[in-house]
């Protein structure tokens, strides 16, 4: 065992010489105006990414300027970047380097995960059935077909049309017969042949009849008739009383379901095809508890945007809008359900989908961030490569805070204004990691 204590002792001995030397991997701190080190003789290293961009300028190594020195600089943390590597300011020359100012403390965005499924928007499907019991006679459309509003899906063959249609025409005919008897007694009336009582009575039942035609047009609208349909009635044509009855479309859009055969009896209560406008859908998907609060807080009239994928289309983002949030909370799954609507006119969603979406909801606080490219980290600690003058930059360690959809928060270590490297940091870091693989003066 003293052996061991004795080999301890002595790496302890010749770590602490080595530690007391100065020169290379040690960033010395500049003389004061006495002419004397502002530390002792046995300062610390002082660790990369803590020195300021002054007190790293002023470094020294046993060469001289540590900033000036091609083999020490980078155990300070300073990285020297060839000017073919920098982007231009004007854009002019675009290089693997890009720098940004840090921005003022700003709202960020916040993305909130769900997972959901993809449905009909029930605010343009329409469950299509006739008014009437009936057989039907034809069928003008298949699955899949996009029809026009008011163009005919089906015909009907009904008994009560029938006779709604017999009803119609009869008191078409008593509505003619008085009129003309109406006519005729005022003509005598006003020639002083006949009297006023002939004329009123005329009157009258023409008036009944009249009426009665009314209600029968009523009814026949009730049953599905259009105007242009009660339009072309004729008595004389049996045709147009033949007791069929075309059930159209009610609004634009795609049959997705088909139920009626020819032959088949159809029902009021049965649906018999549903036409969807399949422009939009609906995504309905699940918050959790946990996220709740970040999604509520914010205003149905402030938009909020929603991103969906779906397995199908693992390259595309589908954006939308969200316009309901659930008023209950599912016990089950512990999630309140959510709708967005998504524009569909490409027709590339299909309802019964399965999805995933991000909720972006922006924060209510300033927060000071920046790109998450430039955030690079060794273990443990967080950094970021922040401009010193001309082409140098130095490694600045940071404190980082909450990420954020397009950015990350920085609570300590910058400040707005200065100037980082957003892009192509990683070049940087691979030179000040040099010191990991024993390159510097002492080579």
């Amino acid at each position: 065992m003293s052996k061991y204590i004795q080999i301890g002792a002595l790496v302890v001995s010749i770590v602490g010489m080595a530690l007391a030397m100065p020169g290379c991997g040690r960033a010395v701190a500049p003389e004061s105006s006495t002419g004397k080190s502002e530390e002792s003789a046995a300062e610390k290293e002082i660790p990369v990414g803590t020195l300021t961009p002054d007190r790293a300028l002023q470094a020294r190594c046993p060469h001289g300027l540590t900033v000036e020195c091609d083999e020490c600089r980078y155990e300070v943390g300073v990285v020297k970047v060839d000017a073919s590597l920098l982007n231009s300011a004007d854009a002019s020359h675009a290089g693997l380097v890009k720098t940004n100012q840090v921005p003022a403390p700003g709202k960020m965005t916040v993305a909130v995960n769900i997972t959901g499924e993809v449905r009909l928007n029930d605010n343009t499907a329409v469950h299509v059935s006739p008014r009437i019991s009936g057989i039907v006679r034809e069928v003008k459309v298949d699955i899949g077909t996009e029809v026009k509003k008011d163009d005919v899906l089906f015909t009907v063959d009904s008994v009560e049309l029938g006779q709604a249609l017999s009803d119609y025409e009869k008191n078409m005919a008593l509505t003619a017969l008085s009129e003309k008897n109406f006519q005729r007694e005022k003509s005598l009336f006003d020639k002083k042949i006949g009297s006023e009582m002939e004329k009123i009575e005329a009157q009258i039942r023409l008036e009944e009849y009249q009426t009665a035609l009314k209600a029968s047009e009523q009814k026949l609208h009730v049953l599905g008739l259009t105007d242009s349909d009660i339009a072309e009635i004729n008595p004389s044509n049996h045709k147009s009383l033949s007791g069929s009855l075309a059930v159209r479309a009610p609004i634009d859009g795609t049959i997705i379901e088909k139920h009626a055969v020819v032959g088949e009896l159809v029902e009021p209560a049965k649906v018999t095809m549903v036409l969807a406008d399949l422009n939009t859908v609906w995504v309905w998907g699940g918050v959790y508890e946990r996220d709740l609060d970040a999604v509520v807080k914010h205003k149905l009239t402030e938009s909020i945007p929603v991103e969906i994928s779906v397995p199908a289309y693992p390259e595309a983002t589908f954006r939308g809008q969200m316009n309901y949030i659930g008023a209950t909370m599912d016990e089950a799954t512990r999630t309140v359900q959510v709708r967005t609507v998504i524009d569909n006119r490409d027709r590339r969603l299909r309802p019964g989908m399965f999805c995933q979406g991000r909720i972006l909801v922006s924060t209510d606080d300033g927060v000071l961030a920046i790109p998450k490219v430039a955030l690079l980290s060794d273990e443990g600690k967080d950094f970021v490569f922040i401009h010193m003058k001309d082409d140098y930059f130095l490694q600045q360690n940071v404190t980082k805070g909450r990420e954020f959809e397009d950015g990350v928060e920085i609570l300590a270590g910058l400040t707005p204004g200065q100037t980082i490297v957003t892009e192509g940091a990683f070049v940087l870091k691979s030179d000040v990691l040099r010191s990991k693989m024993g390159a510097g003066c002492a080579d």
